[in-house]
């Protein structure tokens, strides 16, 4: 998936991590509709990092499972910027026990938007 950057001055800037074709573009399209600026999509933990070198997000939207990869080492990242995130996932429970994980705002699959653009809001402020 290509990296799309929206370049509107002023609006959150959200770095969206899904390796699912459809999702991502639902998710890029849904968020620069509610008026925020997206970085990304991007599919991989490697593309995330490369991103974070270049831009810095206020939020990110997180899947969890990226291919056969965790999206722990990106979160982690995040969390050494302090920068706030949001799992959108279908994993189970046990599965995001993690240290890096915990306490994140998780939403379910299939995503609620309304409530995703919300909560995008509410995690920045």
């Amino acid at each position: 998936m290509s990296e799309i950057v929206d370049t509107r001055a002023g609006a959150t800037k959200v770095l969206v991590v899904e390796d699912e074709f459809f999702i991502a573009d639902e998710l890029r399209r849904k968020l620069t509709a509610a008026g925020l600026r997206v970085l990304g999509p991007v599919s991989s933990n490697e593309h995330a990092l490369d991103l974070l070198e270049q831009e810095r997000p206020d939020v990110a939207v997180l899947d969890v499972h990226l291919g056969g990869a965790r999206a722990t080492p990106v979160a982690a990242k995040l969390r050494q910027l302090n920068i706030p995130f949001v799992l959108a996932t279908a994993s189970p429970a046990h599965e995001l026990a993690s240290p890096v994980l915990a306490d994140a705002v998780i939403l379910e699959k299939p995503t609620d938007f309304g409530l995703l653009i919300e909560t995008v809001r509410r995690v920045v402020k």
